[in-house]
């Protein structure tokens, strides 16, 4: 499949720990990774999504929004400032979609880390990566900025990050949860550094 490039005609950008460097995030879409998803979608800890979808639907769906993938390098040994990341030494372990026109609006979809990574604040760093990049700064024409959740602590989460608050609910028999559906008009609230969350 051709390489696409990011929505919006936003240059792609990678992000990095000082303190851990096994792991980084980045919207670059040919690092993502279809099968890798596709085996989270098919898992039971993705609540939302009951089975993967076929590989082409799914490639549309990753570089037609700006996909934040999460990494992992898979030969640790070797990296250095100069190495190029590559389905060869890295593994995607996470993802966040953002359904945008790169301008206006924004419709946050398909977050998660893989559960084995869970806990070392991996989840944290990619919404606050999310944020930064529609931080009032990068963002200042967004208007709207949009996420469905079933988890009370998330909204909490969310509202801190995004300033959204919940506007509606949807009752979801098929996933056996009901999810509320949150909303703002963006940049009511300070910018907030990636790096001031971990």
């Amino acid at each position: 499949m051709a390489s696409a490039p990011p929505t919006g005609g936003l240059p792609p950008k990678t992000w990095t720990r000082d303190n851990n460097r096994e792991f980084f995030i980045s919207t670059e879409p040919s690092l993502l990774s279809v099968k890798a998803v596709n085996a989270a979608f098919d898992s039971d800890f993705v609540y939302w999504q009951k089975k993967p979808f076929s590989e082409d639907v799914l490639w549309q769906m990753l570089h037609g929004a700006l996909s934040f993938g999460v990494y992992r390098w898979t030969q640790t040994e070797s990296v250095n400032e100069s190495t190029i990341p590559c389905s060869e030494n890295t593994e995607q372990i996470g993802l966040a979609r953002m359904v945008t026109d790169g301008c206006t609006f924004a419709y946050l979809s398909d977050v998660y880390v893989l559960p084995e990574y869970q806990g070392s604040g991996l989840g944290k760093w990619l919404v606050a990566c999310v944020a930064e990049t529609f931080s009032k700064e990068n963002m200042p024409y967004l208007r709207r900025i949009m996420l469905l959740t079933d988890d009370e602590r998330m909204q909490a989460f969310y509202t801190k990050m995004f300033g959204v608050k919940v506007v509606g609910r949807e009752e979801r028999k098929d996933i056996g949860r009901d999810l509320v559906f949150m909303c703002a008009r963006p940049h009511a609230q300070p910018s907030l550094d990636p790096k001031r969350l971990l």
